[in-house]
């Protein structure tokens, strides 16, 4: 089984991946790949350089290029129960419909909820640090102008 998680910024979808791993989900992040990618190219994992470098991923290999790098390491590997967190493009989706018992949980949280999640979680630069940058980043994101992360 596929299970993939969607939804805006600290909305939880890690929460819910962990809780599926703690029942043997093999657990897959495309923000992690793309995060991977800024790192192989010698850039910080800031939201700007996030975005950007999952706009150049998705514009030079496709919108399904992420999704396509997990499906082929869950064939490699031979697993059998996978949750793949932090689907962004319709694309992604449409490629693990393809899937079998590939199944889509959206994950929502008020964004004031959100919002303090970002500012006691570590390790992750591209956290906003006030309140009007956060909203007015979600704000592109829900309009598709930030490019998807």
């Amino acid at each position: 089984m596929i299970i993939g998680i969607t939804g805006l910024s600290a909305s939880g979808k890690d929460t819910v991946a962990e809780i599926l791993e703690q029942h043997g989900f093999a657990n897959f992040s495309l923000s992690d790949i793309i995060r991977e990618y800024c790192r192989s190219i010698g850039q910080e994992t800031t939201r700007e350089n996030l975005i950007a470098a999952g706009k150049y991923l998705r514009e030079t290999y496709g919108n399904d290029y992420l999704p396509a790098q997990v499906i082929k390491k869950i064939r490699e590997q031979k697993i059998e129960n996978t949750v793949i967190v932090s689907l962004r493009h319709p694309d992604e989706i449409r490629l693990l419909k393809k899937e079998p018992d590939f199944k889509l949980v959206i994950v929502e949280s008020p964004i004031e909820m959100r919002f303090a999640r970002t500012q006691v979680r570590q390790g992750r630069p591209e956290d906003k640090d006030n309140f009007e940058e956060f909203k007015a980043h979600e704000d592109q994101e829900r309009t598709g102008t930030a490019g998807g992360q």
